[in-house]
């Protein structure tokens, strides 16, 4: 596939997540989705069925480093709050008494929501954690959790995962959920809880977690793959920091979004897991700089790639010696340092492009594809609008374009060595192909002349031996009028007609396993039971004849009707004793000798136009198979009278249509039984 080609499939992709996106935008542009007042959300006229999935968004009671019982909700025995606060988003900053909140502390929220009676089996979703723990209640069941959230850093066991459940129907539902921060620089609700109709909600938490494993699993694979490749072929550096991209990403992939190795290691410690997390996301920038800088040396200086690494290490460090608190204040910077890191490759990317260099086009699209989904989390996760995070996929896609463009890079340094050094073997091979096209030439030319087995024997033996075969059935036809006719044609016409003539009874002669042996002016010639021996040749020689009678009356009939001449058929069949062998020595020609090839040239001759005539041998072969018409014994050149008889059609009990024209299954079976019977003879 030329290198043209995969940047167009890669810009197809590209289309479709714009396309997600555009049709996320109109969708949010939808119903209104209703929204939190004073700690209310009213849902009782939300229809979870037409109207889709809604995010409890909106102003919530708070109650600052208090943890009240669910209980006292629903109860009604709660004090005052310490006031409303929107959600989602991170209390850090948000005003109470004058002063800001600081990111550590706990936290109540309530909301009280009010539903349909008649909704369905509903599920809430939350796609990440909420400060450092949380644990949501429904109307007092616990129905979701992250860790364990606590006033103090010891009570406090944090983690992220995402969480699904389903939660019972009521017409008042008091949400009540506990946050405590000790751990991260922001606390407080930063993802919007998701409530929708259950079916749907645990669809689309099976996609993402379809998604996000397929994503994973391709990115180990290539990953392993590239790091396999580079362990034998280790000059190849460019393909030493693509492994390690894609080991890094698929790093990334576990550890953020699902999280399964989250779910699977529930007892590993949040800090490493965070640790992790941060870790693969940050090494991809100077992996990705340096297998750029293997890629295009001299668009990507090595002065650009100090200045990059100068600014990445010192942000890698901070998470290794760090705790949380402290190295996650290096996300903005970093996220920026991505931001203008990618704008200089783009631009490099495009002066390779500019000066002709292989793969700079879809290296080029990777990257546009993969920001383009930066970008739409950015106005997901600011705005929440769009499909959702596509970062990952956005990672994905531009992998795969640079396994591509690796991939292309490879096989062309490969073709490069091998056509180096085996350019003579090359040559022998082509040598090789061009004499065995030419021997497949020479095979096809001999087998439209000779039959296969004497083909096989000719090529084998360099002669043939010639075959004597106690039954055979002989098959002449010959045009009534053509000479005639003939002379008042012109030459292309004429053999144009003929032509086809004899194709159509070619067909026919090859559909019943006949062997056509010549033509001889308007003459054709087959036989059956040679060289590959059957008992159903006369058979065969009567449905081909009439098939051949059948057809020209065809060309007879719309002849007639534009007032050209035409002409008629005539066709004998005799069966006895042949000879066969090939003549010639330049020219070879399969051919049968025999007594049976007179009398099949005489049936043809003392016949009548329209008519199949053939002999007594003939008949008494096939007389349980068609409608004979017994003409008595007729003179016949050089062998005086012999019985010959009109063969009219096949039998209407044998027919398929009763109209003795197409055979029927009795008919197949009747023949079969035939062979059998002569073979075992």
């Amino acid at each position: 596939m030329s290198d043209s080609g995969r940047p167009t499939r890669f810009f197809i992709l590209g289309i479709l997540i714009c396309f997600l996106f555009f049709f996320s935008c109109v969708q949010a542009k939808g119903k209104e989705r209703p929204k939190a007042e004073n700690g209310t959300l009213d849902l009782s006229t939300w229809d979870f069925t037409n109207d889709g999935t809604v995010e409890l968004n909106g102003d919530w009671r708070y109650y600052w480093k208090e943890l009240i019982p669910p209980k006292n909700f629903q109860d009604d025995l709660v004090s005052d709050p310490s006031g409303f606060i929107p959600i989602p988003g991170v209390w850090n900053g948000h005003i109470l008494n004058g002063e800001p909140l600081p990111a550590i502390g706990y936290i109540t929220y309530h909301l009280r929501v009010y539903l349909p009676e008649t909704a369905p089996d509903l599920a809430i979703r939350i796609d990440d954690g909420q400060g450092s723990a949380y644990s949501l209640y429904w109307n007092g069941k616990l129905v979701a959790y992250n860790g364990h959230p606590g006033p103090s850093p010891e009570e406090e066991s944090p983690e992220y995962l995402a969480q699904t459940s389903s939660v019972p129907h009521a017409k008042q539902v008091d949400l009540v959920m506990y946050i405590s921060n000790h751990y991260h620089r922001n606390g407080g609700f930063q993802m919007p809880i998701l409530l929708g109709e259950s079916s749907k909600i645990f669809a689309a938490r099976d996609r993402n977690r379809m998604t996000s494993a397929f994503l994973a699993g391709a990115l180990l694979i290539m990953g392993l793959y590239h790091m396999g490749l580079f362990l034998f072929r280790k000059k190849e550096m460019e393909i030493f920091w693509f492994s390690l991209t894609c080991l890094a990403i698929t790093s990334r992939v576990l550890t953020s979004g699902e999280r399964f190795i989250g779910e699977v290691f529930r007892n590993v410690p949040w800090n490493i897991f965070i640790r992790v997390e941060y870790l693969s996301f940050y090494l991809g920038v100077p992996f990705m700089a340096m297998f750029m800088r293997t890629l295009y040396p001299a668009q990507f200086r090595k002065t650009s790639m100090i200045v990059i690494l100068t600014l990445s290490v010192p942000p890698c460090l901070s998470i290794i010696v760090l705790p949380p608190a402290l190295f996650s204040y290096t996300l903005p910077y970093y996220q920026a340092l991505i931001v203008f890191g990618g704008i200089y490759g783009m631009i490099m990317v495009a002066i390779a492009i500019f000066k002709g260099l292989q793969g700079a086009k879809l290296m080029l699209l990777g990257l546009g594809i993969f920001y383009a989904a930066v970008l739409n989390d950015f106005i997901f996760y600011q705005f929440h609008i769009g499909p959702g995070y596509l970062t990952p996929a956005g990672l994905f896609l531009l992998t795969f374009a640079d396994a591509a463009l690796l991939g292309r890079r490879i096989a062309t340094a490969f073709n490069t060595s091998e056509e180096l050094s085996v350019n003579l073997e090359k040559k022998v091979v082509e040598r090789t192909k061009e004499l065995a096209e030419e021997r497949d030439r020479t095979d096809l030319l001999l087998l439209n002349i000779l039959p296969k087995p004497v083909a096989e024997e000719l090529k084998s033996k360099g002669s043939v031996t010639p075959v004597y075969y106690e039954s055979a059935s002989i098959l002449f036809t010959d045009f009534v009028g053509f000479t005639k006719i003939a002379e008042d044609m012109l030459p292309k016409d004429l053999v144009e007609d003929l032509h086809n003539c004899f194709s159509e009874f070619d067909s026919v002669v090859s559909r019943l396993g006949l062997e056509k042996l010549k033509t001889i002016g308007d003459s054709y010639m087959c036989a059956g039971g040679i060289p590959n021996i059957n008992f159903t040749h006369a058979v065969d020689n009567c449905l081909a004849g009439l098939e051949f009678l059948r057809f020209m009356h065809k060309i007879a009939n719309a002849k007639s009707q534009m007032g050209l001449p035409f002409w008629e058929l005539r066709v004998g069949v005799h069966t006895g004793p042949v000879t066969s062998g090939v003549i010639g020595s330049n020219k070879f020609a399969y051919d049968v000798w025999g007594d049976a090839v007179n009398l099949a040239s005489r049936m043809e001759s003392s016949g009548k136009p329209g008519h199949l005539n053939i002999s007594g041998s003939t008949y008494e072969v096939v007389k349980d198979f068609f409608v004979c018409e017994h003409r008595g014994k007729i003179q016949a050149k050089g062998k005086g009278e012999v019985d010959m008889y009109f063969v009219s059609s096949i039998r209407p009990e044998l027919s398929v249509d009763s109209k003795g024209i197409l055979p029927n299954e009795k008919f197949e079976i009747l023949r079969m039984e035939l062979n059998l019977k002569l073979s075992a003879v």
